[in-house]
């Protein structure tokens, strides 16, 4: 059984995120995803081997795969069993996993995730593949389709809007799936109001940020949440915060018609000029000249 298939009939739609082109950093923990409505055939096995996205290193790397049932029915094959999964169902398959899930009806209605093995995701090594029943299926089914609603109309909506209601829509996909995999419970409550304090600034990039005010929604001193940043990211508080706002404004500047100054103080800086300083800095192009180029 174990074998690597790939069989999608025509009458399958699939819709795939590419989260390079999505506001964020889902992209630094989906390494793709999608939202599926199958029909006729639909199969898809792996022997549990690395796949082969490439990474920056040119190396196969291995994903976790994340599955949820809307509506329909498929079935999925693993550790010498077959379950069917109707809606409400989720299956968490970790990284050299062998399975094979197909189509088990008239349709399917489903959405997927595969999550990079990365350091944030390595506690799935832990885990079981398995299936379980839950409303979260419908939660994130649902989410991911609005996703895909609001990427795909460009038309008819302020761009300032899209961008910022897609930005919160991803946000809310990576709380889902930490919640899904019951991540938050091996966080202990330091680590919660940190990633809150952090998610919660990165939500309001345009206020004057500093150590001493990030400190002090923690109520810990500056010299302590400084560790506790570079435990927790690799970065200093400022460095995190500069990385946020820059790439945010790489977004407005891709899919926004902002003038500089309106990007300047969406992403927390007083002025074009320091800005485009700070963007220079950074990517060795201009904000105008990355514009012109496409990104």
């Amino acid at each position: 059984m174990w074998q690597d298939i790939l069989n999608i009939h025509p009458d399958c739609q699939e819709d795939i995120f590419n989260f390079e082109e999505l506001p964020g950093n889902a992209h630094d923990l989906i390494a793709c995803a999608g939202v599926s409505t199958l029909r006729t055939e639909y199969k898809i096995g792996s022997t549990g081997k690395t796949i082969d996205l490439k990474d920056k290193s040119n190396k196969c790397e291995g994903v976790h795969y994340l599955l949820a049932t809307n509506a329909g029915q498929g079935k999925i094959h693993f550790d010498n069993k077959t379950i069917v999964l109707n809606a409400g169902s989720l299956v968490l398959l970790p990284t050299g996993t062998p399975f094979l899930y197909e189509l088990d009806g008239e349709y399917w209605d489903m959405c997927w995730l595969l999550l990079h093995d990365c350091e944030q995701y390595q506690f799935i090594h832990a885990l079981h593949a398995d299936v379980s029943a839950s409303t979260d299926a419908s939660k994130l089914y649902q989410n991911m389709a609005l996703i895909r609603e609001f990427n795909g109309n460009d038309t008819g909506s302020d761009s300032r809007y899209r961008s910022d209601i897609i930005l919160r829509l991803v946000e809310i996909l990576l709380f889902q799936i930490q919640q899904i995999l019951d991540k938050k419970p091996r966080q202990n409550e330091q680590q919660l109001k940190f990633h809150a304090v952090i998610n919660n600034a990165t939500k309001q990039l345009q206020l004057p940020w500093t150590v001493a005010s990030l400190a002090a929604k923690m109520h810990i001193s500056e010299p302590q949440f400084y560790r506790l940043c570079k435990k927790e990211t690799g970065m200093t508080p400022l460095k995190l915060i500069t990385k946020s706002r820059l790439e945010y404004s790489c977004y407005l500047l891709r899919y926004t018609n902002y003038n500089l100054e309106q990007i300047a103080y969406t992403v927390g800086y007083a002025n074009a000029a320091s800005f485009s300083h700070r963007f220079k800095q950074q990517y060795n192009l201009s904000p105008g000249h990355w514009r012109n180029k496409g990104g």
